[in-house]
Protein backbone atom coordinates (compact mmCIF):
# COMPACT_ATOMS: atom_id res chain seq x y z
CA UNK A 1 0.00 0.00 0.00
CA UNK A 2 1.44 3.53 -0.80
CA UNK A 3 1.87 5.62 1.97
CA UNK A 4 -0.51 8.67 0.57
CA UNK A 5 -3.08 5.51 0.88
CA UNK A 6 -2.71 5.11 4.32
CA UNK A 7 -2.78 8.80 5.33
CA UNK A 8 -6.28 8.86 3.62
CA UNK A 9 -7.79 7.34 6.76
CA UNK A 10 -5.83 10.08 8.91
CA UNK A 11 -7.49 12.59 7.30
CA UNK A 12 -10.88 11.04 7.36
CA UNK A 13 -9.87 11.29 10.79
CA UNK A 14 -10.01 15.34 10.37
CA UNK A 15 -6.66 15.71 11.08
CA UNK A 16 -5.30 18.87 9.88
CA UNK A 17 -1.98 18.02 8.71
CA UNK A 18 -0.67 14.51 7.55
CA UNK A 19 2.60 13.40 7.28
CA UNK A 20 5.02 10.44 7.32
CA UNK A 21 8.22 10.76 8.99
CA UNK A 22 11.35 8.24 9.37
CA UNK A 23 12.53 7.24 13.04
CA UNK A 24 14.94 9.70 12.82
CA UNK A 25 12.58 12.44 12.53
CA UNK A 26 12.90 13.66 8.49
CA UNK A 27 9.44 14.18 6.55
CA UNK A 28 9.04 11.60 3.87
CA UNK A 29 5.48 12.18 3.23
CA UNK A 30 2.90 15.46 3.92
CA UNK A 31 -0.36 16.44 3.14
CA UNK A 32 -2.73 19.41 4.31
CA UNK A 33 -2.54 22.93 5.73
CA UNK A 34 0.96 22.83 6.49
CA UNK A 35 0.46 26.58 6.31
CA UNK A 36 -0.96 26.32 9.58
CA UNK A 37 2.35 24.85 11.39
CA UNK A 38 5.22 26.39 9.43
CA UNK A 39 6.42 28.96 7.21
CA UNK A 40 6.26 27.00 3.86
CA UNK A 41 3.89 24.07 2.14
CA UNK A 42 7.44 21.84 1.30
CA UNK A 43 7.35 20.28 4.43
CA UNK A 44 8.78 16.82 2.68
CA UNK A 45 12.90 16.27 3.19
CA UNK A 46 13.13 18.43 6.37
CA UNK A 47 12.87 17.46 10.00
CA UNK A 48 9.61 17.28 12.09
CA UNK A 49 11.40 18.82 15.02
CA UNK A 50 11.87 21.66 13.09
CA UNK A 51 8.12 22.73 13.64
CA UNK A 52 8.30 22.60 17.11
CA UNK A 53 10.20 24.42 20.25
CA UNK A 54 13.20 22.79 21.86
CA UNK A 55 11.71 21.13 24.54
CA UNK A 56 8.72 19.65 22.14
CA UNK A 57 10.99 18.52 19.47
CA UNK A 58 13.35 16.95 21.53
CA UNK A 59 9.99 15.24 22.81
CA UNK A 60 8.54 14.07 19.58
CA UNK A 61 12.11 13.06 18.39
CA UNK A 62 12.17 10.97 21.54
CA UNK A 63 8.85 9.33 20.99
CA UNK A 64 9.58 8.83 17.55
CA UNK A 65 13.08 6.88 17.81
CA UNK A 66 11.46 5.01 20.83
CA UNK A 67 8.02 3.70 19.09
CA UNK A 68 8.04 -0.48 18.06
CA UNK A 69 6.38 -1.63 14.71
CA UNK A 70 2.78 -1.46 15.55
CA UNK A 71 3.25 0.88 18.61
CA UNK A 72 1.13 4.33 19.13
CA UNK A 73 1.47 6.92 21.00
CA UNK A 74 -0.90 10.44 21.64
CA UNK A 75 -2.49 12.78 21.47
CA UNK A 76 0.05 14.67 22.43
CA UNK A 77 0.00 17.82 23.57
CA UNK A 78 2.97 20.05 21.79
CA UNK A 79 4.59 23.49 21.02
CA UNK A 80 5.11 24.78 17.69
CA UNK A 81 7.81 26.81 17.01
CA UNK A 82 4.97 29.80 16.57
CA UNK A 83 4.36 29.32 20.47
CA UNK A 84 0.73 27.73 19.53
CA UNK A 85 -0.25 24.82 21.23
CA UNK A 86 -0.89 21.75 18.63
CA UNK A 87 -1.93 17.90 19.21
CA UNK A 88 0.47 15.86 17.70
CA UNK A 89 -1.01 11.44 17.41
CA UNK A 90 1.96 9.01 15.89
CA UNK A 91 1.30 5.37 14.56
CA UNK A 92 3.83 2.66 13.52
CA UNK A 93 2.28 0.71 10.91
CA UNK A 94 4.06 -3.09 10.60
CA UNK A 95 3.77 -3.13 7.03
CA UNK A 96 4.79 0.55 6.45
CA UNK A 97 8.60 -0.27 7.97
CA UNK A 98 10.19 2.03 9.32
CA UNK A 99 7.81 5.02 8.55
CA UNK A 100 5.48 6.10 10.95
CA UNK A 101 2.47 7.85 10.37
CA UNK A 102 1.90 11.32 12.14
CA UNK A 103 -1.10 13.82 12.13
CA UNK A 104 -1.45 16.78 13.68
CA UNK A 105 -4.32 19.24 14.51
CA UNK A 106 -4.23 23.01 14.61
CA UNK A 107 -5.18 25.04 17.37
CA UNK A 108 -8.78 26.35 16.78
CA UNK A 109 -10.04 23.18 14.89
CA UNK A 110 -12.83 21.16 16.00
CA UNK A 111 -11.26 19.12 17.69
CA UNK A 112 -9.06 21.73 19.35
CA UNK A 113 -11.95 23.13 20.60
CA UNK A 114 -13.61 20.14 22.43
CA UNK A 115 -11.28 21.31 25.41
CA UNK A 116 -12.02 25.26 25.13
CA UNK A 117 -13.68 26.74 28.32
CA UNK A 118 -13.82 30.24 27.84
CA UNK A 119 -15.97 32.09 25.42
CA UNK A 120 -13.32 34.33 23.20
CA UNK A 121 -15.69 37.07 22.48
CA UNK A 122 -17.05 37.46 26.09
CA UNK A 123 -14.77 35.67 28.29
CA UNK A 124 -17.47 33.93 30.13
CA UNK A 125 -17.51 30.22 30.50
CA UNK A 126 -18.38 28.30 27.50
CA UNK A 127 -22.02 26.38 27.36
CA UNK A 128 -20.01 23.10 28.14
CA UNK A 129 -18.20 24.62 30.91
CA UNK A 130 -20.76 25.90 32.59
CA UNK A 131 -23.41 22.79 32.35
CA UNK A 132 -19.88 20.93 33.74
CA UNK A 133 -19.75 23.52 37.26
CA UNK A 134 -23.25 23.02 37.35
CA UNK A 135 -22.83 19.28 37.49
CA UNK A 136 -20.27 19.43 40.10
CA UNK A 137 -22.81 20.32 42.79
CA UNK A 138 -24.71 23.41 43.91
CA UNK A 139 -25.03 24.89 47.87
CA UNK A 140 -28.21 25.42 49.80
CA UNK A 141 -30.15 28.19 48.75
CA UNK A 142 -28.54 28.87 45.64
CA UNK A 143 -30.44 30.01 42.36
CA UNK A 144 -29.75 29.27 38.44
CA UNK A 145 -30.38 32.51 36.87
CA UNK A 146 -30.82 32.14 32.86
CA UNK A 147 -31.61 35.58 30.96
CA UNK A 148 -31.83 35.79 27.30
CA UNK A 149 -31.33 38.73 25.05
CA UNK A 150 -32.86 38.44 21.67
CA UNK A 151 -31.60 41.82 20.39
CA UNK A 152 -27.61 40.49 20.41
CA UNK A 153 -28.56 39.62 17.12
CA UNK A 154 -29.85 42.42 15.73
CA UNK A 155 -28.01 45.36 17.15
CA UNK A 156 -27.40 46.51 13.70
CA UNK A 157 -23.98 47.41 12.72
CA UNK A 158 -20.69 44.95 14.12
CA UNK A 159 -19.59 47.70 16.03
CA UNK A 160 -23.21 48.20 17.58
CA UNK A 161 -23.23 45.08 18.29
CA UNK A 162 -19.96 43.81 19.67
CA UNK A 163 -20.30 46.98 22.33
CA UNK A 164 -23.61 45.63 23.59
CA UNK A 165 -22.50 42.19 23.94
CA UNK A 166 -19.30 43.42 25.78
CA UNK A 167 -21.89 45.40 28.39
CA UNK A 168 -23.78 42.38 29.01
CA UNK A 169 -20.37 40.63 29.74
CA UNK A 170 -19.21 42.78 32.15
CA UNK A 171 -22.72 43.25 33.52
CA UNK A 172 -22.55 39.32 34.04
CA UNK A 173 -18.97 39.04 35.58
CA UNK A 174 -20.46 42.06 37.77
CA UNK A 175 -23.05 39.72 39.82
CA UNK A 176 -20.64 38.13 41.60
CA UNK A 177 -22.17 34.48 41.33
CA UNK A 178 -20.18 31.29 41.43
CA UNK A 179 -20.05 30.18 37.63
CA UNK A 180 -21.34 32.69 35.38
CA UNK A 181 -21.53 31.66 31.66
CA UNK A 182 -22.65 32.41 28.09
CA UNK A 183 -25.16 29.54 27.23
CA UNK A 184 -26.45 30.50 24.22
CA UNK A 185 -26.14 32.79 21.17
CA UNK A 186 -27.82 35.26 23.15
CA UNK A 187 -28.26 34.02 26.62
CA UNK A 188 -26.22 33.40 29.52
CA UNK A 189 -26.50 32.27 32.90
CA UNK A 190 -25.19 32.39 36.47
CA UNK A 191 -24.97 30.42 39.88
CA UNK A 192 -25.02 31.36 42.87
CA UNK A 193 -26.75 33.02 46.20
CA UNK A 194 -26.90 36.37 44.10
CA UNK A 195 -28.56 35.30 41.23
CA UNK A 196 -31.78 35.25 43.27
CA UNK A 197 -34.40 37.65 44.11
CA UNK A 198 -32.73 40.34 45.73
CA UNK A 199 -29.93 40.50 42.75
CA UNK A 200 -31.66 39.03 39.53
CA UNK A 201 -29.14 39.14 36.79
CA UNK A 202 -31.48 40.71 34.50
CA UNK A 203 -31.48 43.66 36.53
CA UNK A 204 -28.42 43.75 36.38
CA UNK A 205 -27.48 43.95 32.78
CA UNK A 206 -30.51 46.68 32.99
CA UNK A 207 -28.32 48.79 34.85
CA UNK A 208 -24.76 48.03 33.10
CA UNK A 209 -26.39 48.81 30.07
CA UNK A 210 -28.02 52.15 31.44
CA UNK A 211 -24.90 53.23 33.43
CA UNK A 212 -23.02 53.18 29.65
CA UNK A 213 -26.10 54.97 27.87
CA UNK A 214 -26.76 51.98 25.68
CA UNK A 215 -30.16 50.81 24.99
CA UNK A 216 -31.82 48.17 27.00
CA UNK A 217 -32.88 45.51 24.39
CA UNK A 218 -35.55 43.10 25.91
CA UNK A 219 -34.54 40.99 28.67
CA UNK A 220 -35.88 37.85 29.68
CA UNK A 221 -35.20 35.77 32.98
CA UNK A 222 -35.69 31.94 34.36
CA UNK A 223 -35.00 31.94 37.68
CA UNK A 224 -34.64 28.16 38.74
CA UNK A 225 -34.74 27.48 42.88
CA UNK A 226 -32.08 23.96 43.64
CA UNK A 227 -34.20 22.78 46.80
CA UNK A 228 -37.33 20.30 46.29
CA UNK A 229 -38.95 19.14 43.14
CA UNK A 230 -38.65 15.51 44.26
CA UNK A 231 -35.38 14.29 42.61
CA UNK A 232 -32.06 13.50 44.37
CA UNK A 233 -29.77 16.09 44.40
CA UNK A 234 -27.48 14.20 41.91
CA UNK A 235 -30.14 13.82 39.97
CA UNK A 236 -31.65 17.51 40.10
CA UNK A 237 -28.15 18.82 39.21
CA UNK A 238 -28.14 16.25 36.37
CA UNK A 239 -31.80 17.49 35.31
CA UNK A 240 -30.88 21.18 35.40
CA UNK A 241 -28.12 20.71 33.19
CA UNK A 242 -30.48 18.64 30.46
CA UNK A 243 -32.79 21.81 30.67
CA UNK A 244 -30.72 23.93 30.36
CA UNK A 245 -29.38 22.35 27.37
CA UNK A 246 -32.31 22.04 26.08
CA UNK A 247 -33.57 25.62 27.09
CA UNK A 248 -30.58 27.61 25.40
CA UNK A 249 -30.31 25.14 22.19
CA UNK A 250 -34.18 26.43 21.82
CA UNK A 251 -35.90 23.03 22.45
CA UNK A 252 -38.52 24.33 24.88
CA UNK A 253 -41.20 25.63 22.72
CA UNK A 254 -41.55 28.76 23.55
CA UNK A 255 -42.17 31.98 21.83
CA UNK A 256 -40.90 35.52 22.37
CA UNK A 257 -43.04 37.21 24.85
CA UNK A 258 -43.54 33.85 26.78
CA UNK A 259 -42.73 33.44 30.60
CA UNK A 260 -39.39 31.59 30.34
CA UNK A 261 -39.48 31.17 33.77
CA UNK A 262 -42.85 29.08 33.86
CA UNK A 263 -41.51 27.42 30.76
CA UNK A 264 -38.26 26.38 32.70
CA UNK A 265 -40.20 24.80 35.61
CA UNK A 266 -42.20 23.15 33.74
CA UNK A 267 -39.09 21.14 31.57
CA UNK A 268 -38.27 20.92 35.44
CA UNK A 269 -41.30 19.20 36.26
CA UNK A 270 -41.83 17.01 32.66
CA UNK A 271 -37.67 15.96 33.29
CA UNK A 272 -38.79 14.81 37.16
CA UNK A 273 -41.82 12.58 36.16
CA UNK A 274 -39.73 11.35 33.08
CA UNK A 275 -36.60 10.28 35.31
CA UNK A 276 -39.43 8.99 37.63
CA UNK A 277 -41.01 6.62 34.64
CA UNK A 278 -38.07 5.50 33.11
CA UNK A 279 -35.92 4.43 35.93
CA UNK A 280 -38.61 2.22 37.25
CA UNK A 281 -38.54 0.69 33.19
CA UNK A 282 -35.07 -0.20 34.08
CA UNK A 283 -35.92 -1.84 37.62
CA UNK A 284 -38.48 -3.92 35.99
CA UNK A 285 -36.58 -4.57 32.44
CA UNK A 286 -39.67 -3.57 30.54
CA UNK A 287 -38.34 -3.32 27.50
CA UNK A 288 -38.11 -5.18 24.71
CA UNK A 289 -35.95 -5.93 22.02
CA UNK A 290 -35.52 -6.09 17.70
CA UNK A 291 -33.21 -7.60 16.58
CA UNK A 292 -31.57 -6.53 12.67
CA UNK A 293 -29.14 -8.53 10.76
CA UNK A 294 -25.16 -8.12 10.50
CA UNK A 295 -24.15 -9.90 7.21
CA UNK A 296 -21.20 -11.20 5.60
CA UNK A 297 -20.82 -9.37 2.84
CA UNK A 298 -18.23 -11.83 0.78
CA UNK A 299 -19.96 -15.01 1.89
CA UNK A 300 -23.58 -13.94 2.36
CA UNK A 301 -24.29 -15.15 5.72
CA UNK A 302 -25.79 -13.92 8.63
CA UNK A 303 -22.68 -13.20 10.93
CA UNK A 304 -24.88 -12.12 14.25
CA UNK A 305 -27.52 -9.44 14.78
CA UNK A 306 -27.49 -6.36 16.70
CA UNK A 307 -30.37 -6.12 19.45
CA UNK A 308 -31.97 -2.55 19.28
CA UNK A 309 -34.02 -1.80 22.58
CA UNK A 310 -37.58 -1.15 21.91
CA UNK A 311 -39.90 1.09 24.76
CA UNK A 312 -42.69 -0.28 25.98
CA UNK A 313 -44.23 3.53 25.83
CA UNK A 314 -43.40 3.98 22.37
CA UNK A 315 -40.77 6.58 22.90
CA UNK A 316 -37.56 6.66 20.38
CA UNK A 317 -34.77 4.21 21.69
CA UNK A 318 -32.30 6.88 20.81
CA UNK A 319 -33.07 9.99 22.32
CA UNK A 320 -34.33 7.56 25.44
CA UNK A 321 -30.81 6.73 26.08
CA UNK A 322 -29.52 9.97 25.50
CA UNK A 323 -31.70 11.03 28.24
CA UNK A 324 -30.85 8.46 30.35
CA UNK A 325 -27.38 9.32 30.24
CA UNK A 326 -28.14 13.04 30.88
CA UNK A 327 -30.25 11.60 33.98
CA UNK A 328 -27.90 9.32 35.16
CA UNK A 329 -29.42 6.55 34.95
CA UNK A 330 -27.75 4.69 31.67
CA UNK A 331 -25.93 2.78 34.01
CA UNK A 332 -28.24 0.77 35.48
CA UNK A 333 -29.86 0.65 31.80
CA UNK A 334 -26.85 -0.64 30.45
CA UNK A 335 -26.66 -3.47 33.21
CA UNK A 336 -30.76 -4.47 33.03
CA UNK A 337 -29.67 -4.26 29.12
CA UNK A 338 -26.52 -6.43 29.29
CA UNK A 339 -28.68 -8.86 31.55
CA UNK A 340 -31.34 -9.44 29.40
CA UNK A 341 -29.79 -9.68 26.07
CA UNK A 342 -27.85 -12.96 27.52
CA UNK A 343 -30.88 -14.22 29.04
CA UNK A 344 -33.12 -14.36 25.57
CA UNK A 345 -29.12 -15.54 23.44
CA UNK A 346 -29.08 -18.47 26.50
CA UNK A 347 -32.40 -19.55 25.58
CA UNK A 348 -32.41 -19.01 21.74
CA UNK A 349 -30.00 -22.08 20.24
CA UNK A 350 -26.99 -20.70 17.54
CA UNK A 351 -27.62 -17.46 17.70
CA UNK A 352 -25.35 -14.39 18.02
CA UNK A 353 -25.97 -11.24 19.07
CA UNK A 354 -24.43 -7.50 19.90
CA UNK A 355 -25.55 -5.05 22.13
CA UNK A 356 -24.64 -1.69 23.47
CA UNK A 357 -23.16 -0.48 26.22
CA UNK A 358 -22.39 3.57 26.65
CA UNK A 359 -19.09 5.18 27.07
CA UNK A 360 -20.71 6.71 30.63
CA UNK A 361 -20.78 3.08 31.66
CA UNK A 362 -17.51 2.41 30.27
CA UNK A 363 -16.32 5.29 32.63
CA UNK A 364 -17.89 3.82 35.57
CA UNK A 365 -16.64 1.24 38.21
CA UNK A 366 -19.33 0.41 40.34
CA UNK A 367 -21.50 -0.46 37.20
CA UNK A 368 -19.10 -1.50 34.59
CA UNK A 369 -17.97 -4.10 37.55
CA UNK A 370 -21.73 -5.99 37.66
CA UNK A 371 -21.02 -6.25 34.08
CA UNK A 372 -17.83 -7.64 33.65
CA UNK A 373 -18.85 -9.62 36.63
CA UNK A 374 -21.88 -10.60 34.58
CA UNK A 375 -20.47 -11.25 31.78
CA UNK A 376 -17.23 -13.45 33.51
CA UNK A 377 -20.12 -15.92 35.11
CA UNK A 378 -21.09 -16.82 31.65
CA UNK A 379 -17.86 -17.37 29.99
CA UNK A 380 -19.85 -19.59 27.86
CA UNK A 381 -21.61 -17.22 25.60
CA UNK A 382 -18.47 -15.40 24.78
CA UNK A 383 -18.83 -16.65 20.66
CA UNK A 384 -21.99 -15.72 21.40
CA UNK A 385 -22.50 -12.71 22.60
CA UNK A 386 -20.73 -9.25 21.25
CA UNK A 387 -20.30 -5.26 23.12
CA UNK A 388 -20.85 -2.30 20.88
CA UNK A 389 -19.25 0.67 22.92
CA UNK A 390 -21.52 3.79 21.91
CA UNK A 391 -20.43 7.61 22.22
CA UNK A 392 -23.83 9.07 23.06
CA UNK A 393 -21.47 10.52 25.92
CA UNK A 394 -17.84 11.17 24.80
CA UNK A 395 -15.18 8.67 25.68
CA UNK A 396 -12.87 11.04 27.28
CA UNK A 397 -10.45 8.61 29.56
CA UNK A 398 -9.09 6.77 26.69
CA UNK A 399 -6.65 5.24 28.76
CA UNK A 400 -9.59 3.92 31.49
CA UNK A 401 -11.89 2.97 28.69
CA UNK A 402 -9.11 0.62 26.67
CA UNK A 403 -8.44 -1.26 30.47
CA UNK A 404 -11.88 -1.38 30.31
CA UNK A 405 -12.72 -2.83 26.96
CA UNK A 406 -9.25 -4.95 27.48
CA UNK A 407 -11.10 -6.56 30.63
CA UNK A 408 -14.11 -8.06 28.51
CA UNK A 409 -11.66 -9.18 25.91
CA UNK A 410 -9.62 -11.06 28.04
CA UNK A 411 -12.56 -12.65 29.37
CA UNK A 412 -13.26 -13.94 25.87
CA UNK A 413 -15.74 -11.49 24.27
CA UNK A 414 -15.50 -9.32 21.46
CA UNK A 415 -15.49 -5.97 21.94
CA UNK A 416 -16.43 -2.77 19.15
CA UNK A 417 -16.67 0.46 18.69
CA UNK A 418 -20.13 1.73 16.94
CA UNK A 419 -20.40 5.09 15.22
CA UNK A 420 -17.00 5.21 13.96
CA UNK A 421 -15.35 7.78 11.49
CA UNK A 422 -18.55 10.21 12.83
CA UNK A 423 -16.35 12.51 14.60
CA UNK A 424 -12.48 13.95 15.15
CA UNK A 425 -11.91 11.33 17.55
CA UNK A 426 -11.94 8.34 15.21
CA UNK A 427 -8.06 7.90 14.72
CA UNK A 428 -7.74 8.80 18.32
CA UNK A 429 -9.47 5.84 19.24
CA UNK A 430 -7.54 3.82 17.09
CA UNK A 431 -4.10 4.70 18.47
CA UNK A 432 -5.82 4.61 22.45
CA UNK A 433 -8.11 1.44 22.04
CA UNK A 434 -7.55 -2.41 20.58
CA UNK A 435 -10.84 -3.95 19.67
CA UNK A 436 -11.92 -6.11 17.78
CA UNK A 437 -14.34 -4.26 15.25
CA UNK A 438 -15.60 -1.09 14.29
CA UNK A 439 -18.95 -0.37 13.05
CA UNK A 440 -18.77 3.00 10.57
CA UNK A 441 -21.58 5.17 11.27
CA UNK A 442 -24.39 5.38 9.20
CA UNK A 443 -24.23 8.71 8.09
CA UNK A 444 -21.16 8.12 5.88
CA UNK A 445 -22.00 5.09 4.89
CA UNK A 446 -25.24 6.62 2.97
CA UNK A 447 -23.20 9.10 1.27
CA UNK A 448 -21.21 6.29 0.00
CA UNK A 449 -21.26 6.49 -4.31
CA UNK A 450 -22.27 10.60 -4.09
CA UNK A 451 -18.46 11.56 -3.79
CA UNK A 452 -15.44 10.30 -5.32
CA UNK A 453 -13.19 12.30 -2.96
CA UNK A 454 -15.10 10.65 0.01
CA UNK A 455 -15.23 7.59 -0.79
CA UNK A 456 -11.32 7.90 -0.95
CA UNK A 457 -11.11 8.95 2.28
CA UNK A 458 -13.56 6.61 3.57
CA UNK A 459 -12.15 3.56 1.69
CA UNK A 460 -8.73 4.45 3.23
CA UNK A 461 -9.58 4.57 6.56
CA UNK A 462 -11.23 0.90 6.02
CA UNK A 463 -8.50 0.04 5.10
CA UNK A 464 -6.52 1.50 7.78
CA UNK A 465 -8.55 -0.30 10.09
CA UNK A 466 -7.63 -4.19 7.94
CA UNK A 467 -3.82 -3.59 8.34
CA UNK A 468 -4.33 -3.11 12.49
CA UNK A 469 -6.49 -6.50 12.63
CA UNK A 470 -9.71 -4.52 13.17
CA UNK A 471 -12.84 -6.07 11.65
CA UNK A 472 -15.21 -2.73 10.03
CA UNK A 473 -19.05 -2.80 9.69
CA UNK A 474 -20.79 -0.68 7.37
CA UNK A 475 -24.63 0.58 8.98
CA UNK A 476 -27.14 1.85 6.93
CA UNK A 477 -26.82 -0.45 4.09
CA UNK A 478 -30.25 0.18 1.95
CA UNK A 479 -29.64 -0.65 -1.87
CA UNK A 480 -27.23 -3.11 -3.76
CA UNK A 481 -25.59 -0.51 -5.24
CA UNK A 482 -24.34 0.79 -2.12
CA UNK A 483 -23.58 -2.55 -0.78
CA UNK A 484 -21.99 -3.71 -3.14
CA UNK A 485 -19.50 -0.60 -3.47
CA UNK A 486 -18.74 -1.15 0.42
CA UNK A 487 -17.91 -4.94 -0.66
CA UNK A 488 -15.19 -2.94 -3.03
CA UNK A 489 -13.81 -0.88 -0.35
CA UNK A 490 -13.59 -4.12 1.88
CA UNK A 491 -15.85 -3.54 4.59
CA UNK A 492 -16.20 -7.02 6.21
CA UNK A 493 -19.47 -7.12 7.46
CA UNK A 494 -23.29 -5.28 6.34
CA UNK A 495 -26.04 -4.12 8.77
CA UNK A 496 -29.18 -2.26 7.30
CA UNK A 497 -32.78 -2.63 5.13
CA UNK A 498 -30.91 -4.04 2.37
CA UNK A 499 -30.61 -7.38 4.66
CA UNK A 500 -33.37 -7.10 6.49
CA UNK A 501 -35.63 -4.92 9.18
CA UNK A 502 -34.99 -5.46 12.52
CA UNK A 503 -37.51 -7.97 13.85
CA UNK A 504 -39.07 -9.11 17.34
CA UNK A 505 -37.44 -12.86 17.38
CA UNK A 506 -32.89 -13.63 16.69
CA UNK A 507 -32.06 -15.52 13.38
CA UNK A 508 -29.95 -18.19 13.65
CA UNK A 509 -26.59 -18.44 12.68
CA UNK A 510 -27.06 -22.05 10.92
CA UNK A 511 -24.02 -23.07 8.54
CA UNK A 512 -26.82 -22.64 5.61
CA UNK A 513 -28.05 -19.63 6.37
CA UNK A 514 -27.64 -16.88 3.67
CA UNK A 515 -29.06 -13.17 2.87
CA UNK A 516 -29.90 -13.04 -0.85
CA UNK A 517 -31.64 -10.00 -1.80
CA UNK A 518 -33.48 -10.51 -4.91
CA UNK A 519 -36.34 -8.65 -6.89
CA UNK A 520 -39.89 -9.63 -5.78
CA UNK A 521 -38.04 -11.60 -2.94
CA UNK A 522 -39.14 -10.08 0.73
CA UNK A 523 -36.41 -11.15 3.62
CA UNK A 524 -37.87 -11.06 6.93
CA UNK A 525 -36.04 -12.30 10.30
CA UNK A 526 -38.39 -14.68 12.62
Amino acid sequence: MSHAARLLGFAFANADLLLEVAKDGAIVFATGAAREFSATDELAGTGLAQLFDGESGLTLLTKLRALPSGGRDGPLSLKLASGNEVGVALCRLPQNGEHISCTMTRPGSARAQRGVTIDAATGLRTANAFLESIGQGMAPGETLSLIDIPALTRSGSREKADGLLAAVARAVKSVGARTVGRVGETSFGAVGPDGGAKRHLAAVVRKMLHDTHMDAPGITEALVSMSGQGLSAEQRMLAVRYCVGRFTAGHHGGKPGDDLAEIFRTMMAETQARAEALTETVAKSAFDFAYQPIVNLKSGALAHCEALVRFHSGSGAGETVGFAEALGISEPFDLAVAAKVIREVEKTPDTRVAFNLSARTIGDPMTFGLISGLLAQKRAMRSRVLIEVTETAQLTDLAKANAAIQSLREIGFQVGIDDFGAGAASLQYLHAMLVDFVKFDGGLVARIGASRREDKLLEGLVSLCSELGVETVAECLETEAQTTRAREMGFTLGQGHYFGKAMPEIAKNAPEQRVAKRKGVQVSWS
